[in-house]
């Protein structure tokens, strides 16, 4: 294995796996990012809103939960530390940027420079002063807030998910467009809080690709929460008045009007490939439809010698694919002979209250692709741990081939089910057949064990 001169282009997720991966394999190794270290899942993603929503979600159950408990406070005194909060979040996110730098400059086969990078040609780059040639590159930079074009947009309102995480004093009122994850997520923070929210989301049903119950019943939780939800909207413009604050205009499907007032509209309306300043023309690396890094399944770019990883290239934007796409892509930039990336179950979820997660085919999915199933499906007030905890928000659904029996995929929202799809994001990896996992013996009363009553009305062992 000959050793290359590698760059890599950001210090997110993805950047830090492929270096390291690259390092280890022999590579030498260059790690390009401009400060602050630490890439979208530390610094203003998956670890600050989570850190957020903790507080958030204890303060709404304080105020509205302990009575189903038999449990009584006195909640007049209390408060919800704004400021405080952000500082916790704040200081928890240095610690963990610290730890990530320390895993690349304790590297002694990783070289790392704080500074933007740009391509100067197919096999060169100039990061800060320097410039520097590379026998293979990977395009990990990450992505950043889409702002769609709607005509009256007003920078005195308009808000990111970076604005509410570093915000100390919270506003009246707050429209949220998008009901993906972003938007469900920090809407019901702020909603929680105290703040009047509206959740606008063109889409309607909510996520067409999931089961109707599963994805009715989970919106409806989070009504039941205090987060209102409005489906099928069209959005047509917004007016900024007098004193800043701003009226979204919509339409439904019927072609009703529809007026939402607030004092910030918060766009949670995706994310787009972070490519701005890079010269990717200058590198001979093109662009999809969607602007963002075309790959083929070795995360190879149209430079045969540069590849990327993470948000990026436009994939799923998770963390838990973009460290296994990092590492890959850093292992095809040391290798002589690129290995495919294979694909593998991707969990997937929200950290609402209650949450809600998917791994593998629903089944609308798998009758896309002409694949025969049976389901099963079970609403956590059926369960026993979930009625004892006072939690029967929740349903789970479970698909499987009719014709092999093997597992090919659940839905479900409740209590914990973040946690829970991993346990059939192990089935789909081991291509366990409904019959082999209901022979697992599930510790009772459990929130996991609804896995095993799913399974068991599927095998009729109920």
């Amino acid at each position: 294995m000959s050793k290359r001169k590698i760059l890599v282009i950001g210090a997110g997720s993805a950047g830090r796996y492929a270096a390291r991966q690259a390092a280890r394999l022999g590579g030498e190794v260059v790690l390009a990012s401009p400060p602050p270290f630490g890439g979208l899942c530390i610094l203003s993603g998956c670890m600050p809103s989570k850190a957020l929503l903790r507080p958030a979600h204890v303060y709404h159950f304080i105020r509205t939960g302990l009575s189903d408990l038999g449990l009584s406070v006195d909640t007049a005194s209390l408060q919800a530390d704004i400021p405080a909060m952000v500082a916790m979040k704040d200081a928890m996110i240095r610690e963990m940027a610290e730890s990530a730098q320390e895993s690349i400059t304790g590297n002694p086969a990783i070289r790392f420079l704080p500074d933007s990078a740009r391509f100067l040609s197919r096999d060169s780059a100039k990061i800060g002063d320097e410039v520097l040639p590379f026998d293979r590159a990977v395009i990990a930079t990450g992505s950043t807030p889409r702002i769609p074009p709607i005509p009256g947009i007003s920078q005195k309102w308009l808000w990111t998910s970076d604005d509410v995480l570093v915000c100390r004093e919270l506003p009246r009122s707050v429209v949220v467009m998008g009901a993906g994850p972003i938007g469900l997520e920090l809407g019901q923070y702020l909603s929680m809080l105290g703040v009047k929210v509206e959740v606008v989301e063109i889409l309607n049903p909510w996520n067409r690709h999931i089961d109707k119950r599963i994805g009715e019943g989970y919106i409806e939780a989070l009504r039941k929460s205090g987060l209102p939800i409005h489906l099928g909207l069209a959005t047509q413009k917004f007016e900024t008045l007098q004193d800043g604050r701003a009226i979204l205009h919509a339409t439904t499907r019927e072609g009703e009007s529809l007026q939402f007032e607030a004092d910030r509209i918060l766009f949670a309306t995706g994310r787009r490939a972070a490519i701005d300043g890079l010269d990717l023309k200058a590198a001979e690396v093109s662009l999809t439809h969607a602007g963002a890094v075309s790959v083929d399944p070795f995360l190879r770019t149209s430079n045969p010698h540069i590849f990327a990883a993470g948000d990026v290239t436009g994939h799923l934007p998770l963390l838990n694919l973009a460290t296994y796409h990092g590492e890959m892509a850093g292992t095809n930039a040391a290798l002589d002979h690129p290995l495919v990336v294979e694909e593998r179950p991707v969990p997937q979820s929200i950290f609402t209250e209650p949450e809600f997660a998917r791994v593998g085919l629903s089944e609308s999915e798998a009758k896309s692709r002409a694949i025969p199933v049976i389901t099963g499906y079970l609403p956590f007030s059926d369960l026993g741990r979930a009625i004892v905890n006072r939690q029967t928000d929740g349903a789970m659904k479970i698909i499987a081939s009719a014709k092999t029996r093997e597992i090919l995929g659940a839905e479900m929202f409740g209590a914990g089910a973040a946690d829970l799809i991993h346990l059939m994001g192990v089935a789909l990896s081991l291509r366990a057949t409904i019959d082999s996992y209901q022979r697992i013996l599930h510790i009772h009363p459990t929130m996991a064990e609804i896995v095993r009553y799913v399974i068991d009305e599927m095998t009729g062992a109920l």
